[in-house]
């Protein structure tokens, strides 16, 4: 079934960004095209060690792709952890080509972690889950190893940084804008995002 609008698929690792990335593409693709519709279909949950085989990568391709309607393109979102994304995200496009290549898809690997998002965009989380209401990004939040553990030491004693609790709270009000400008691997989102969207490459690349 042809919808005439972009449908979006996603395949991920954590069951934090299976609840959270609907969210997430839903806020993100109007903030960067404004006026532009997409449906943006629940993301499909594969573990890293398998997501990163051809097979495994292979079948839930296959699976996500006999959805009705049926993707225009597919998004792919995992941890780098200590893994290059840049390498990570060659090898998911590789194995998706060689065994769907007319699917469009997109690999995006979070450096560090999905969390460090959260860092670089901090200012649009000030009070929010008793996160202080003066929250500053730290420096390089890319290079900060434990985000999470970064979340948890703002917030109140006794509580902590869950990743199914808060991320899909915490991806409707971290700023964007400063996460694209402190994070090069949330901007590599949105540059894929836009091109799920428009069919077109924007001008810097420096992921694929």
């Amino acid at each position: 079934m042809s919808t005439g609008f972009p449908v979006i698929a996603s395949i991920v690792e954590g069951h934090g960004e299976q609840k959270a990335l609907r969210g997430l593409l839903q806020r993100l693709i109007p903030h960067l095209l404004p006026g532009s519709y997409a449906e943006v279909q629940s993301p499909h949950r594969v573990p890293r060690d398998r997501m990163l085989k051809r097979d495994p990568l292979a079948q839930a391709l296959t699976v996500v792709m006999a959805r009705s309607p049926r993707p225009t393109g597919v998004l792919v979102l995992l941890d780098a952890d200590d893994d290059c994304a840049v390498g990570l995200a060659r090898q998911l496009r590789q194995h998706a080509r060689e065994t769907h290549a007319h699917v469009p898809l997109v690999a995006v690997a979070a450096v560090r972690e999905f969390e460090a998002w959260f860092l670089a965009g901090a200012t649009g989380l000030a009070g929010v889950a008793g996160l202080p209401d003066g929250l500053v990004p730290p420096p390089a939040p890319e290079t900060i190893r434990g985000a999470k553990e970064w979340l948890t030491r703002q917030m109140p004693r006794g509580a902590s940084y869950q990743e199914t609790a808060h991320q899909p709270s915490f991806v409707q009000r971290f700023d964007l804008d400063a996460a694209r400008s402190g994070a090069p691997s949330f901007d590599k989102l949105c540059r894929d995002v836009e091109f799920l969207i428009t069919g077109k490459t924007p001008g810097r690349d420096t992921q694929h």
